[in-house]
């Protein structure tokens, strides 16, 4: 980042964006992964807004693992057209904003699962191949119950895919690129505009 990353030439100035993401965290249980035995993109996933109103999903009930923000934002999105998902949750409090947490608690379709983790997901009866449900521990007891469901998606953390700046640019407490403020204008310039 010592000189500009690229060049962009257009018929008048504007400004260029380099989005670097970010990466969602997912949790590790039996049938969890990719590959044999595992049923990521076969029902487990951490992106509601791309997976959550695949046919696969249709009519059936869906999970969602988390407690932030971010996890009620994409509850509301699923409501849409699921007639029933839960949310399951390792404590008995989201650390979602107030507002946002009753927004989505006072929809029927939604039901919470506190105090709990996924310990395994396991396949569809029909044979087909993808996810048919979970087993889920209650942390506080230690009861292991059956859940059967379609869908599983992961809305907890995401990790910001910004370790190829390697210090070259400042970086908030989470990792993101840092703004000026009240805007979305990086501190660096990253590339530069060339009329043509």
């Amino acid at each position: 980042m010592s000189s500009r990353l690229f060049k962009f030439f257009t018929d008048s100035r504007s400004d260029a964006v380099i989005s670097t993401g970010a990466v969602a965290e997912r949790l590790r249980f039996v049938g969890s992964g990719e590959g044999a035995g595992g049923f990521w993109s076969r029902g487990i996933s951490a992106c509601v807004v791309c997976d959550g109103a695949a046919l696969i999903f249709r009519n059936k009930p869906l999970v969602v693992i988390g407690g932030v923000d971010s996890t009620m934002e994409e509850m509301k999105f699923l409501t849409k057209y699921r007639s029933k998902v839960y949310i399951i949750h390792r404590c008995d409090t989201f650390r979602a904003l107030k507002i946002m947490q009753q927004r989505v608690l006072s929809k029927p379709k939604i039901e919470v699962i506190w105090n709990s983790s996924v310990v395994e997901a396991y396949r569809d009866e029909n044979g087909k191949g993808v996810l048919g449900g979970l087993k889920v521990k209650n942390v506080v007891t230690g009861d292991v119950s059956d859940l059967k469901m379609s869908g599983l998606f992961f809305v907890i953390v995401h990790e910001p895919a910004t370790k190829f700046l390697d210090g070259q640019h400042e970086l908030d407490e989470y990792e993101y690129v840092v703004s000026k403020p009240g805007t979305t204008k990086t501190i660096v310039l990253l590339c530069e505009a060339v009329d043509s």
